[in-house]
Protein backbone atom coordinates (compact mmCIF):
# COMPACT_ATOMS: atom_id res chain seq x y z
CA UNK A 1 0.00 0.00 0.00
CA UNK A 2 1.61 3.18 -1.02
CA UNK A 3 0.90 6.55 0.72
CA UNK A 4 -0.30 9.65 -1.11
CA UNK A 5 -0.54 13.54 0.31
CA UNK A 6 -2.70 15.52 -1.33
CA UNK A 7 -1.58 19.31 -1.43
CA UNK A 8 -3.92 22.10 -3.10
CA UNK A 9 -5.48 25.18 -1.39
CA UNK A 10 -9.02 24.19 -3.33
CA UNK A 11 -10.85 22.00 -1.13
CA UNK A 12 -12.87 20.87 -3.85
CA UNK A 13 -10.04 19.93 -5.93
CA UNK A 14 -8.47 17.91 -3.31
CA UNK A 15 -11.92 15.85 -2.68
CA UNK A 16 -11.85 15.36 -6.72
CA UNK A 17 -8.37 13.57 -6.18
CA UNK A 18 -9.98 11.37 -3.43
CA UNK A 19 -12.69 10.06 -5.94
CA UNK A 20 -10.68 9.75 -8.97
CA UNK A 21 -7.65 7.80 -6.71
CA UNK A 22 -10.59 5.35 -5.33
CA UNK A 23 -10.06 3.27 -8.21
CA UNK A 24 -7.08 2.63 -6.66
CA UNK A 25 -7.93 1.79 -3.44
CA UNK A 26 -6.18 -1.45 -3.25
CA UNK A 27 -3.19 -0.18 -3.75
CA UNK A 28 -3.22 3.41 -2.39
CA UNK A 29 -4.13 5.46 0.82
CA UNK A 30 -4.50 8.62 1.31
CA UNK A 31 -2.79 9.76 4.31
CA UNK A 32 -3.32 13.60 4.12
CA UNK A 33 -4.09 16.79 2.82
CA UNK A 34 -2.42 20.35 2.65
CA UNK A 35 -4.10 23.54 1.64
CA UNK A 36 -0.73 25.27 1.21
CA UNK A 37 3.21 24.30 0.47
CA UNK A 38 4.15 24.81 4.49
CA UNK A 39 1.64 22.43 5.94
CA UNK A 40 2.94 20.30 2.72
CA UNK A 41 6.42 19.98 4.36
CA UNK A 42 5.50 19.67 7.67
CA UNK A 43 3.11 16.31 6.58
CA UNK A 44 5.72 15.10 4.40
CA UNK A 45 7.71 15.31 7.37
CA UNK A 46 4.96 14.13 10.20
CA UNK A 47 3.61 11.50 7.48
CA UNK A 48 6.60 10.03 4.99
CA UNK A 49 3.73 9.56 2.30
CA UNK A 50 5.08 7.59 -0.98
CA UNK A 51 3.79 10.15 -3.33
CA UNK A 52 2.82 13.69 -3.36
CA UNK A 53 0.29 15.13 -5.67
CA UNK A 54 1.38 19.18 -5.10
CA UNK A 55 -0.34 22.10 -6.46
CA UNK A 56 1.68 24.80 -8.23
CA UNK A 57 0.14 28.04 -7.49
CA UNK A 58 -0.61 28.31 -3.69
CA UNK A 59 -0.75 31.36 -0.83
CA UNK A 60 2.31 31.41 0.91
CA UNK A 61 5.14 28.88 -0.06
CA UNK A 62 4.15 27.48 -3.16
CA UNK A 63 4.15 24.58 -4.60
CA UNK A 64 7.61 24.53 -6.71
CA UNK A 65 9.21 25.96 -3.74
CA UNK A 66 7.54 23.36 -1.43
CA UNK A 67 9.14 20.79 -4.04
CA UNK A 68 12.47 22.00 -4.08
CA UNK A 69 12.40 21.81 -0.54
CA UNK A 70 10.71 18.14 -0.18
CA UNK A 71 13.24 16.60 -2.99
CA UNK A 72 16.16 18.40 -0.47
CA UNK A 73 14.98 16.18 2.17
CA UNK A 74 14.76 12.97 0.19
CA UNK A 75 15.43 12.94 -3.58
CA UNK A 76 13.54 9.76 -3.71
CA UNK A 77 9.86 11.45 -2.85
CA UNK A 78 7.74 11.24 -5.75
CA UNK A 79 6.11 14.33 -6.51
CA UNK A 80 3.53 14.73 -9.73
CA UNK A 81 2.69 18.53 -9.82
CA UNK A 82 -0.85 19.69 -10.78
CA UNK A 83 -0.95 23.26 -12.66
CA UNK A 84 -3.68 24.87 -14.39
CA UNK A 85 -1.46 26.36 -16.61
CA UNK A 86 0.14 25.53 -19.77
CA UNK A 87 3.19 27.07 -19.33
CA UNK A 88 5.91 24.89 -20.08
CA UNK A 89 8.60 27.23 -18.66
CA UNK A 90 7.39 26.62 -15.04
CA UNK A 91 6.85 23.03 -15.91
CA UNK A 92 10.31 22.89 -16.73
CA UNK A 93 11.49 24.46 -13.85
CA UNK A 94 9.93 21.88 -11.63
CA UNK A 95 11.03 18.98 -13.49
CA UNK A 96 14.63 20.58 -13.24
CA UNK A 97 14.01 20.32 -9.41
CA UNK A 98 13.84 16.46 -9.67
CA UNK A 99 9.64 16.21 -9.53
CA UNK A 100 8.90 13.16 -10.86
CA UNK A 101 5.97 14.15 -13.90
CA UNK A 102 2.89 16.58 -14.10
CA UNK A 103 -0.58 16.89 -14.81
CA UNK A 104 -2.39 20.00 -16.44
CA UNK A 105 -5.54 20.85 -14.93
CA UNK A 106 -8.57 20.51 -14.58
CA UNK A 107 -7.26 16.81 -14.41
CA UNK A 108 -8.85 14.07 -16.28
CA UNK A 109 -9.10 10.47 -14.23
CA UNK A 110 -7.49 8.20 -16.99
CA UNK A 111 -4.47 10.42 -16.71
CA UNK A 112 -3.71 10.67 -13.47
CA UNK A 113 -4.41 7.24 -13.32
CA UNK A 114 -1.66 6.40 -15.77
CA UNK A 115 0.89 8.52 -14.46
CA UNK A 116 0.21 7.13 -10.85
CA UNK A 117 0.47 3.58 -11.96
CA UNK A 118 3.82 4.77 -13.74
CA UNK A 119 5.90 5.99 -10.44
CA UNK A 120 4.18 2.86 -8.75
CA UNK A 121 5.75 0.84 -10.77
CA UNK A 122 8.95 2.63 -10.50
CA UNK A 123 8.77 2.25 -6.37
CA UNK A 124 8.54 -0.74 -7.00
CA UNK A 125 11.38 -0.95 -8.53
CA UNK A 126 13.34 0.98 -6.48
CA UNK A 127 12.54 -0.92 -3.39
CA UNK A 128 13.26 -4.54 -5.04
CA UNK A 129 16.88 -2.75 -5.69
CA UNK A 130 17.02 -2.63 -1.65
CA UNK A 131 15.90 -6.42 -1.62
CA UNK A 132 18.15 -7.50 -4.11
CA UNK A 133 21.30 -5.87 -1.97
CA UNK A 134 20.35 -7.71 1.12
CA UNK A 135 19.73 -10.70 -0.70
CA UNK A 136 23.49 -10.25 -2.01
CA UNK A 137 24.47 -9.37 1.30
CA UNK A 138 23.50 -12.50 2.56
CA UNK A 139 25.25 -14.43 -0.05
CA UNK A 140 28.47 -12.40 0.87
CA UNK A 141 28.07 -13.68 4.64
CA UNK A 142 27.88 -17.25 3.54
CA UNK A 143 30.65 -16.77 1.23
CA UNK A 144 33.18 -15.11 3.41
CA UNK A 145 33.65 -12.09 1.40
CA UNK A 146 34.13 -9.67 4.01
CA UNK A 147 35.09 -6.41 2.13
CA UNK A 148 31.89 -7.21 -0.51
CA UNK A 149 29.35 -7.58 2.38
CA UNK A 150 30.69 -4.41 4.23
CA UNK A 151 30.63 -2.01 0.79
CA UNK A 152 26.74 -3.76 0.32
CA UNK A 153 25.82 -3.10 3.84
CA UNK A 154 26.86 0.89 4.01
CA UNK A 155 25.12 1.26 0.58
CA UNK A 156 21.93 -0.93 1.91
CA UNK A 157 21.93 2.03 5.34
CA UNK A 158 22.71 4.82 2.90
CA UNK A 159 19.42 3.40 0.35
CA UNK A 160 17.38 2.97 3.78
CA UNK A 161 18.73 6.75 4.76
CA UNK A 162 16.72 8.04 1.88
CA UNK A 163 13.53 6.13 1.55
CA UNK A 164 12.92 6.55 5.58
CA UNK A 165 12.71 10.55 5.21
CA UNK A 166 14.59 11.08 8.88
CA UNK A 167 12.01 8.61 10.08
CA UNK A 168 13.99 7.19 12.74
CA UNK A 169 11.12 4.15 13.44
CA UNK A 170 11.19 3.15 9.91
CA UNK A 171 14.54 3.10 9.72
CA UNK A 172 14.98 1.48 12.99
CA UNK A 173 12.20 -1.47 11.53
CA UNK A 174 14.08 -2.28 8.16
CA UNK A 175 17.68 -2.30 9.91
CA UNK A 176 16.28 -4.71 12.61
CA UNK A 177 14.63 -7.13 10.08
CA UNK A 178 18.42 -6.77 8.31
CA UNK A 179 20.50 -7.55 11.45
CA UNK A 180 17.60 -10.59 12.18
CA UNK A 181 18.56 -12.13 8.65
CA UNK A 182 21.99 -11.24 9.07
CA UNK A 183 22.79 -13.46 12.75
CA UNK A 184 20.02 -16.15 11.74
CA UNK A 185 22.03 -16.68 8.35
CA UNK A 186 25.60 -16.57 10.19
CA UNK A 187 24.19 -18.96 12.38
CA UNK A 188 23.04 -21.33 10.29
CA UNK A 189 25.89 -21.18 7.23
CA UNK A 190 29.47 -19.80 8.98
CA UNK A 191 28.72 -21.32 12.24
CA UNK A 192 26.78 -24.23 11.58
CA UNK A 193 24.22 -23.35 14.47
CA UNK A 194 26.30 -23.18 17.21
CA UNK A 195 25.41 -20.15 19.83
CA UNK A 196 28.06 -18.00 18.93
CA UNK A 197 26.02 -14.99 19.56
CA UNK A 198 22.53 -13.88 21.86
CA UNK A 199 20.16 -13.28 18.74
CA UNK A 200 17.57 -12.21 21.19
CA UNK A 201 19.84 -9.49 23.31
CA UNK A 202 21.79 -8.34 20.29
CA UNK A 203 18.58 -7.79 18.40
CA UNK A 204 17.03 -6.31 21.36
CA UNK A 205 19.56 -3.43 21.69
CA UNK A 206 17.91 -1.49 18.66
CA UNK A 207 15.41 -0.54 20.74
CA UNK A 208 17.97 2.11 22.54
CA UNK A 209 18.83 3.76 19.59
CA UNK A 210 17.35 6.85 19.23
CA UNK A 211 19.13 7.94 15.89
CA UNK A 212 19.65 7.13 12.30
CA UNK A 213 23.42 6.97 12.62
CA UNK A 214 23.52 4.82 16.10
CA UNK A 215 21.28 2.21 14.20
CA UNK A 216 23.57 2.50 11.58
CA UNK A 217 26.73 1.87 13.03
CA UNK A 218 25.63 -0.59 15.14
CA UNK A 219 24.13 -3.03 11.90
CA UNK A 220 27.26 -2.79 10.76
CA UNK A 221 29.10 -3.64 14.50
CA UNK A 222 27.07 -6.54 14.11
CA UNK A 223 28.26 -7.52 10.39
CA UNK A 224 32.15 -7.34 11.96
CA UNK A 225 31.45 -9.57 14.95
CA UNK A 226 30.29 -11.97 11.72
CA UNK A 227 33.33 -11.77 10.04
CA UNK A 228 35.38 -11.69 13.13
CA UNK A 229 34.42 -14.57 14.70
CA UNK A 230 36.25 -18.06 13.26
CA UNK A 231 33.73 -20.19 11.73
CA UNK A 232 32.64 -23.30 12.68
CA UNK A 233 33.16 -25.13 9.12
CA UNK A 234 32.11 -24.06 5.68
CA UNK A 235 29.75 -25.85 3.81
CA UNK A 236 29.66 -26.53 0.25
CA UNK A 237 26.91 -26.38 -2.07
CA UNK A 238 26.76 -30.08 -3.82
CA UNK A 239 28.47 -29.64 -7.38
CA UNK A 240 26.52 -29.66 -10.84
CA UNK A 241 27.61 -31.20 -14.00
CA UNK A 242 27.10 -28.14 -15.41
CA UNK A 243 29.86 -26.22 -13.40
CA UNK A 244 27.92 -24.97 -10.09
CA UNK A 245 29.97 -22.51 -8.55
CA UNK A 246 31.15 -23.76 -4.66
CA UNK A 247 29.17 -21.15 -3.13
CA UNK A 248 26.29 -20.59 -4.93
CA UNK A 249 24.63 -17.18 -4.82
CA UNK A 250 21.02 -18.51 -3.07
CA UNK A 251 19.23 -15.80 -5.43
CA UNK A 252 20.17 -18.72 -7.85
CA UNK A 253 18.61 -21.45 -6.77
CA UNK A 254 15.33 -21.81 -7.05
CA UNK A 255 16.28 -20.61 -10.82
CA UNK A 256 18.39 -23.63 -11.55
CA UNK A 257 15.73 -25.38 -10.00
CA UNK A 258 13.43 -23.94 -12.74
CA UNK A 259 15.36 -24.96 -15.63
CA UNK A 260 15.85 -28.26 -14.40
CA UNK A 261 12.37 -29.18 -13.79
CA UNK A 262 11.11 -27.22 -17.31
CA UNK A 263 14.31 -27.87 -19.56
CA UNK A 264 11.55 -29.65 -22.06
CA UNK A 265 10.47 -26.37 -22.88
CA UNK A 266 10.85 -22.74 -24.13
CA UNK A 267 13.28 -20.99 -20.47
CA UNK A 268 12.63 -17.45 -20.99
CA UNK A 269 15.16 -15.63 -18.89
CA UNK A 270 12.23 -13.36 -17.98
CA UNK A 271 10.45 -16.15 -16.16
CA UNK A 272 13.35 -17.49 -14.18
CA UNK A 273 14.29 -14.06 -13.31
CA UNK A 274 10.66 -13.51 -11.86
CA UNK A 275 11.14 -17.25 -10.30
CA UNK A 276 14.28 -15.65 -8.16
CA UNK A 277 12.11 -12.42 -7.56
CA UNK A 278 14.57 -10.33 -9.37
CA UNK A 279 14.65 -7.93 -11.91
CA UNK A 280 15.90 -9.63 -15.69
CA UNK A 281 18.77 -7.21 -16.06
CA UNK A 282 20.09 -7.90 -12.59
CA UNK A 283 19.19 -11.45 -13.04
CA UNK A 284 20.88 -11.77 -16.27
CA UNK A 285 24.52 -9.63 -14.34
CA UNK A 286 24.14 -12.01 -11.08
CA UNK A 287 24.01 -15.21 -13.46
CA UNK A 288 26.55 -14.64 -15.80
CA UNK A 289 28.61 -13.59 -12.53
CA UNK A 290 28.07 -16.87 -10.63
CA UNK A 291 27.63 -18.96 -12.86
CA UNK A 292 30.92 -18.21 -15.66
CA UNK A 293 28.71 -18.01 -19.09
CA UNK A 294 25.43 -15.80 -19.48
CA UNK A 295 22.06 -18.04 -19.44
CA UNK A 296 20.86 -18.92 -22.98
CA UNK A 297 25.10 -20.72 -22.94
CA UNK A 298 23.90 -22.40 -19.52
CA UNK A 299 20.21 -23.49 -20.70
CA UNK A 300 21.59 -24.91 -23.89
CA UNK A 301 24.66 -26.89 -22.28
CA UNK A 302 22.07 -28.31 -19.31
CA UNK A 303 19.74 -29.30 -22.44
CA UNK A 304 22.75 -30.97 -24.29
CA UNK A 305 23.77 -32.73 -21.24
CA UNK A 306 20.16 -34.59 -21.01
CA UNK A 307 20.12 -35.10 -24.91
CA UNK A 308 23.45 -36.96 -24.42
CA UNK A 309 21.92 -38.86 -21.72
CA UNK A 310 19.50 -40.08 -23.79
CA UNK A 311 21.15 -40.37 -26.64
CA UNK A 312 23.36 -43.55 -24.59
CA UNK A 313 20.90 -45.05 -22.28
CA UNK A 314 17.74 -45.14 -24.64
CA UNK A 315 16.89 -45.81 -27.97
CA UNK A 316 14.47 -42.59 -28.84
CA UNK A 317 14.70 -41.39 -32.29
CA UNK A 318 16.82 -38.25 -32.60
CA UNK A 319 13.32 -36.39 -33.84
CA UNK A 320 11.61 -37.26 -30.54
CA UNK A 321 14.76 -36.39 -28.15
CA UNK A 322 14.90 -33.26 -30.10
CA UNK A 323 11.44 -32.57 -29.55
CA UNK A 324 11.78 -33.46 -25.68
CA UNK A 325 14.06 -31.14 -25.28
CA UNK A 326 12.03 -28.23 -26.73
CA UNK A 327 13.61 -27.74 -29.99
CA UNK A 328 11.15 -28.71 -32.85
CA UNK A 329 13.61 -28.23 -35.92
CA UNK A 330 15.15 -31.54 -35.88
CA UNK A 331 18.00 -29.94 -38.25
CA UNK A 332 18.38 -26.93 -35.56
CA UNK A 333 18.85 -29.47 -32.65
CA UNK A 334 21.38 -31.49 -34.37
CA UNK A 335 23.62 -27.80 -35.41
CA UNK A 336 23.21 -26.74 -31.87
CA UNK A 337 24.31 -30.50 -30.70
CA UNK A 338 27.31 -30.53 -32.90
CA UNK A 339 28.23 -26.63 -32.32
CA UNK A 340 28.51 -27.96 -28.32
CA UNK A 341 30.16 -31.42 -28.53
CA UNK A 342 31.63 -30.82 -31.81
CA UNK A 343 29.88 -34.03 -33.36
CA UNK A 344 26.22 -34.79 -34.25
CA UNK A 345 24.07 -36.65 -32.26
CA UNK A 346 24.03 -39.73 -34.79
CA UNK A 347 27.69 -39.69 -34.23
CA UNK A 348 27.59 -39.34 -30.40
CA UNK A 349 25.29 -42.55 -30.36
CA UNK A 350 27.13 -45.28 -32.75
CA UNK A 351 30.00 -44.20 -30.09
CA UNK A 352 28.15 -44.86 -27.35
CA UNK A 353 29.35 -48.89 -26.88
Amino acid sequence: MYKILLVDDEVLEREVLKIMLGKLKNQVSIVGEAGNGREAIELDMKLNPDIIFMDVKMPGIDGIKASEIIKKQNENKVIIMLTAYDDFDLIHKALTLGVNDYILKPVKGEKLLEVLRVQIDNLKIDKNRIKEKELLLIDKIICEEENEAKMLINDIIESYTLASNEDAAYFRQKIELLGEKMIKVASKFRFRDNDWINEEETLSEFKFLKDMESIGNYIYNILTLIFSETPQNNIEVKKNDVAKPKCLNKALEPALKYIEENYGEQVLLEDVASVSNLSPYYFSKLFKKEMGMNFTTYVTKYKMKKAKWMLKNTDIPIVNIASELGYYECGYFTKVFKKIEGITPTEYRSKKD
